[in-house]
């Protein structure tokens, strides 16, 4: 072989494992936005289980051990009352959403089903579409979607890099010479978890599990986070389509066009309610869960002022709560304002132009295009910026209290 043909093999060779060839892997043409997000609650096996496979039924036991010993260890802190361990749940409580973000989303399976057919089906009609104008915006919020969640992926990794090496950094000899070694989490294990080597065991599998809780976490954060995001674009369609409702040179074409910009906006709207019903129990518990967890993690911090790998840790995981809270009370914040802005896109037609019918069909269509959408963490928390910062405010009182309780 010539030199210049062994380059290029190498060339050919060498690029399949470049890092944009390997982010492509995750895609899945069925599903132009969601399909790194599947991928991962399908490697998790809360997606599409098939129970004839033999890799499905070991998730399915992987789930269900994780599930049994976590629990087990909520339990013993309810049984046993130790304040201290449940001081440690609340502060990694964020991490522990997994329980409930995994159950409910096998619960609802159906109609999680049924949200992302009507997504993957919605994009894929608009990807052969010949407008340029929706093509563009589809194509824009899909790589807005890419971003965001790579860059989550990356900051919950870093997370759980600084949660699961935070016990090593506290196990330490007091005066006496007692060994005090700090676990990740209080599972009930057959054997003592207090010393070597036992503690060792029950440390790599608290990892293990610690680590296959955290994708359950990723996994659902990432398909919501996706979801918003189509939301978001979809109502920037929404807008496009009511610019151009009016065809001035046929009153009937204009008819079909509202026709068609109704339907299009009234599925939309019927689907948020949907995707609202998926969403508000998990996220009700995410505000609770979270108001407790940041006043915890501050008494953690200002208890560590004199150890500084333990406060940065602290630190560093508090961030990346914030992070993570922000992400969805931002994106669900867009989706509220540019439900406002669709209807807006009706003026920008040549609607005067047309006759009284015509005019009063879309005056109707803009009275239905002009409805505000918003996502509720339970039955009456708006998911919004201004929710944002009063979790933040909450969070501080409960910091008071948990240190004037102390």
């Amino acid at each position: 072989m010539s030199i210049e043909g062994y380059k290029r093999v190498r060339n050919k060779i060498t690029s399949r494992f470049t890092f944009q060839n390997i982010l492509r892997c995750l895609e899945d043409p069925k599903h132009p936005s969601t399909g790194p997000c599947l991928r991962f609650i399908n490697l998790t096996g809360n997606w599409h289980p098939n129970m004839k496979l033999k890799s499905t039924r070991f998730k399915q036991l992987v789930f269900y051990i994780t599930m049994t010993l976590f629990f087990s260890q909520y339990l013993k802190c309810v049984i046993g009352l130790d304040l201290s361990a449940l001081l440690f749940l609340l502060q990694t409580a964020p991490f522990h959403m997994g329980t409930p973000k995994s159950i409910f989303f096998r619960k609802n399976h159906v109609l999680w089903q049924k949200m992302i057919d009507y997504m993957s089906r919605t994009e894929l009609e608009q990807l052969s579409d010949k407008d340029e104008e929706v093509r563009a915006v589809l194509d824009e919020y899909i790589r807005r979607a890419r971003r965001v969640i790579y860059l989550y992926w990356s900051l919950v990794i870093c997370g759980n890099i600084s949660l699961f090496t935070e016990p090593y950094l506290k196990n330490q000899i007091v005066e006496n010479g007692t060994d005090i070694y700090v676990p990740l989490f209080h599972f009930y294990l057959p054997w003592n978890q207090d010393v070597p080597p036992g503690y060792y065991y029950s440390m790599f599998l608290q990892t293990i599990l610690g680590n296959i809780m955290s994708s359950y976490v990723i996994s659902w954060d990432s398909l919501v986070i996706s979801t918003f995001i189509f939301f978001i674009g979809q109502l920037k369609i929404s807008r496009v389509y009511c610019t151009k409702v009016i065809d001035p040179e046929s009153a009937e074409r204009s008819h079909q066009n509202i026709i068609k910009c109704h339907r299009f906006h009234t599925t939309l709207v019927e689907y948020h309610k949907l995707f609202q019903k998926l969403i508000s129990s998990v996220m009700f518990i995410y505000l609770i869960v979270v108001s407790a967890n940041l006043g915890s993690c501050i008494i953690q911090i200002s208890n560590a002022s004199g150890d500084l790998p333990v406060m940065m840790g602290a630190i560093f995981f508090v961030f990346c709560i914030l992070i993570q809270l922000l992400t969805f009370y931002w994106f669900s914040n867009e989706v509220t304002v540019e439900s406002l802005s669709v209807s807006s896109g009706i003026f920008e037609s040549k609607w005067m132009t047309m006759d009284a019918k015509i005019q009063k069909e879309v005056a109707l269509l803009q009275l239905t295009m002009s409805k505000r959408l918003c996502f509720r963490a339970g039955p009456s928390n708006e998911m919004s910026l201004n929710t944002f910062v009063a979790i933040l405010k909450t969070s501080y009182s409960f910091f008071t209290l948990l240190k004037e309780t102390k």
